[in-house]
């Protein structure tokens, strides 16, 4: 379990960089264009991809301490 948990962690980590990219340059060109709706729009994405990010590394870090305690049982 814990290695699919980690995986899924890593999956999500990986989704909400790719969110993080598409909202920055939506607030680069927003920025060029003086278009406010598309800034607002990058401000909110870019929070809300870093929001969830974060929840996926605490997946990450919660499943490589269940790992790590299994090894220590079985060591």
């Amino acid at each position: 379990m814990s290695f699919s948990t980690l995986g899924i962690g890593l999956a999500g980590m990986q989704t909400y960089q790719r969110a993080l990219d598409v909202s920055s340059a939506r607030v680069a060109s927003a920025g060029l264009r003086d278009d406010t709706d598309g800034l607002t729009r990058g401000l909110v994405g870019t929070t809300e991809a870093k929001d969830n990010f974060q929840a996926a590394a605490k997946v990450v870090k919660a499943a490589d301490e269940m790992i790590g305690s299994l090894i220590d049982t079985l060591a």
